[in-house]
């Protein structure tokens, strides 16, 4: 959120804090500090910094412009969004001391490679609202799941068709098809809503590929 007065930083706590865990620290909320602050807190470990209220403004103050320019369509009216807060995002890795280090950050940490969890299934036993219940709790608990991106679910297009039901849900990274199964969430959904009424299904995990 917006800071109130003028920030109090302690950063010899900061110091003793790093030294004590070794650990990546955050702040959260980094809108109002100094380029100077900045540098001191990322010296003494911090690693993360949160920076929605900035971010936000520089959308605000585009679409400020644009209304003062006389847009009167939604479409003029957010037009540069995207440039202004890049533009935002492009200062602060510079002023953070990230400009130039993408392979030293694709050298210590493994990019993320998703990961599509495919199932085809029909069901006995549920009406359509039933279906739909169990199919609206699962996309809550599921995506819930850590290294779990999103959760779908669709009904086939055609009557008729073998499979009238799927899920897709997106995975992170390969590690997590594992993890998944075996997370007691998904252990609990799938023992008690979902394997009890869909006993004939397919499940397959696909990597997507990409020119």
């Amino acid at each position: 959120g917006r800071m109130k007065g003028e920030p109090r930083l302690d950063f010899e706590r900061l110091e003793e804090i790093d030294r004590a865990l070794g650990i990546p620290l955050v702040i959260h909320g980094g809108t109002g500090l100094s380029g100077d602050q900045f540098r001191r807190l990322i010296e003494r470990g911090v690693s993360k910094i949160n920076y929605y209220t900035a971010l936000a403004d520089a959308a605000g103050e585009r679409i400020a412009a644009n209304l003062e320019g006389g847009a009167r369509g939604y479409t003029s009216q957010v037009k540069g969004i995207r440039e202004a807060i890049a533009a935002e995002v492009e200062r602060c890795i510079r002023l953070w001391g990230g400009e130039g280090r993408a392979d030293e950050v694709l050298a210590a940490a493994e990019p993320w490679l998703p990961v599509e969890h495919i199932i085809l299934y029909n069901v006995e036993g549920l009406d359509e609202a039933g279906v739909e219940a169990m199919m609206a709790e699962g996309r809550r608990v599921l995506s819930a799941i850590p290294g779990v991106l999103a959760v779908d679910t669709g009904r086939a297009v055609k009557e008729g068709a073998d499979y009238r039901y799927c899920w897709r849900v997106r995975f992170c990274h390969p590690a997590v098809i594992d993890s998944y199964r075996d997370h007691p969430d998904h252990v609990a959904f799938a023992d008690e809503r979902f394997r009890p009424y869909a006993g004939g299904r397919v499940s397959i995990d696909y990597r997507l590929v990409r020119d």
